[in-house]
């Protein structure tokens, strides 16, 4: 095993060595900002030689990107802190900009007064053009995820609306209806555990079932047994270990006979308010789907009086209220009691209003689904 540098003379051999070789670019220049040595690594980064670079001002990198003020900011930086990091967009000199991430620090001698500056950087274009890719496909496919949410219902006998409010670039939360015949709708709210692309990939996955399933199967614990089914088919196909659940809510919706018949699979309960103010929690049902590979699961049925508001909603709008889960429960209820007199759409836009951030973002994933039945 090879000893450790002892001496000065090894020190700075090694220091030199590091210099010479490093992958990523470094160059020193004095206290005015004149440019004293640069390694290969500046010289292949930025395309100038040492000889053009030595003697010159970083500026001969600047591509205009900039405003005065963002270098303002790091002279600041260095005379405050002694170091400064961040990104610059710099020009090559062919002219070609790069994506530049530097980490720039005041050398000091040995009274701490400052000497020199060492800056460090590492060009990271393709990192930042892989990143801008990423973000294109990520709205494209958020896109793609909103246009299959179900449209507005409205007619004489039902009025069916959703809002859709994911916390990131792509979210689990997801609604859809359908309508079965001339006197039943099938409606349903699901929210799969977790956010981002996974999750919005099982979402679509789940998606493409419900208008054969719903449309066909009809029931609510026929509809949950065929998608726990699909899930623990996931499961097996599924080489990561991370498996995926949902929570879900499903009603059926009989506008003739005037009943609704319900199933929730560990979903925040759904609130039916019946024309004089009595309200109905749709709270029976059975544990979220795909958690278990057999569900025992429990309907419930509620007998509408006259003019009634369905509302369904995800966690993420109760968890935006405060930390305590049923307190929050009771205050959604209390709120959407004392709008129950508008339609569908006028509901949900109130309820955002009411529970929505200062800075216009939830930190959940917040889907809302109002049905009034006249």
């Amino acid at each position: 095993m090879n000893s450790l540098p002892t001496s000065v003379e090894q020190q700075l051999q090694l220091a030199a060595k590091v210099f010479k070789y490093s992958i990523e670019a470094i160059f020193v220049t004095d206290l005015k900002g004149c440019i004293q040595i640069v390694n290969s690594s500046f010289e292949r980064i930025t395309g100038y030689s040492a000889e053009e670079a030595v003697g010159q001002n970083p500026r001969i990198l600047k591509s205009g990107k900039h405003p005065i003020e963002y270098y303002q900011e790091i002279w600041v930086s260095l005379e405050k802190n002694g170091q400064w990091q961040g990104e610059f967009i710099n020009r090559r000199k062919n002219g070609e900009l790069y994506f530049q991430r530097t980490t720039i620090a005041t050398i000091k001698d040995k009274d701490e007064k400052p000497i020199s500056y060492c800056a460090i950087f590492s060009d990271v274009t393709k990192v930042k053009e892989a990143e801008r890719k990423l973000i294109s496909d990520l709205k494209l496919a958020r896109q793609l995820q909103k246009s299959v949410l179900s449209k507005p219902i409205k007619n004489e006998f039902i009025h069916i609306d959703g809002t859709y409010l994911p916390s990131a670039e792509l979210a689990g939360d997801m609604y859809a209806w359908y309508q079965i015949d001339d006197h039943r709708y099938g409606v349903i709210l699901f929210d799969i555990m977790g956010h981002g692309v996974a999750s919005s990939l099982v979402s679509m996955s789940i998606r493409s079932l419900l208008r054969g399933i719903i449309t066909s199967s009809i029931k609510p614990a026929k509809l949950f047994n065929e998608l726990n089914h699909h899930m623990r088919v996931l499961y097996q196909q599924n080489e990561r270990e991370q498996s995926y659940f949902f929570t879900a809510i499903y009603v059926l919706i009989d506008v003739k006979e005037r009943i609704i018949e319900y199933s929730s699979a560990g979903h925040p309960p759904a609130f039916v308010i019946q024309e004089g103010g009595g309200v109905d929690l749709l709270d029976v049902g059975c544990p979220p789907i795909g958690l278990l590979p057999e569900l025992i699961i429990e309907t419930g049925t509620i007998p509408l009086k006259g003019r009634s508001q369905l509302f369904l909603y995800t966690d993420g709008l109760a968890d935006s209220l405060g930390k305590n889960t049923k307190e929050n429960i009771e205050k959604l209820k209390k709120l959407v009691v004392g709008l129950s007199d508008l339609n569908s759409t006028q509901l949900l836009e109130r309820v955002f209003e009411e529970t929505n951030s200062k800075d216009g973002q939830f930190e959940d994933d917040v889907t809302m689904v109002a049905i009034t039945i006249n």
